[in-house]
């Protein structure tokens, strides 16, 4: 699935409207400006603890909101994996547009190759290959 910020935006401004509070509700709930929520409804762009704040705030699920995945859809990641799911969404939260396209199309390469997988990234000119991690405990492909 492909995280546009665009749909994103709406997400969050449903789940502002499923809530049934206001949009200045919800800004004092979270700590921050109204006008940062409607950049986040018109960028679709939201840091990760503001995003888990909305969530809480909201009763939307948070995975809903970042990828538009219903809960039922989702495994729920447990311990390392957990931790690393959640470095994912932080560092996918800094990236810009063309940049999160370039890491969807990896992720899909990486998903359509079943066994060992080398991977080898160019990076201004110079390619760099990332070693296999071991495999997280309690998790298979």
């Amino acid at each position: 699935m492909v995280y546009s910020n665009c749909a994103r935006g709406a997400r969050i401004s449903e789940a502002i409207q499923r809530s049934g509070k206001r949009q200045n509700k919800v800004a004092e709930l979270i700590g921050v400006t109204p006008q940062s929520i409607t950049k986040w409804i018109k960028t679709g762009k939201i840091r990760m603890d503001n995003m888990h704040a909305l969530a809480q705030v909201t009763g939307v699920d948070v995975h809903y909101l970042v990828s538009g995945s219903q809960p039922s859809d989702i495994a729920e990641p447990d311990g390392e994996y957990r931790i690393c799911h959640q470095e994912l969404y932080e560092l996918i939260e800094k990236l810009d547009e063309q940049q999160a396209k370039k890491l969807v199309l990896c992720a899909k390469a990486l998903q359509d190759h079943n066994g060992d997988t080398q991977v080898s990234i160019s990076i201004g000119g110079q390619s760099v290959l990332i070693p296999e991690q071991p495999k997280l405990s309690g998790r298979s492909n």
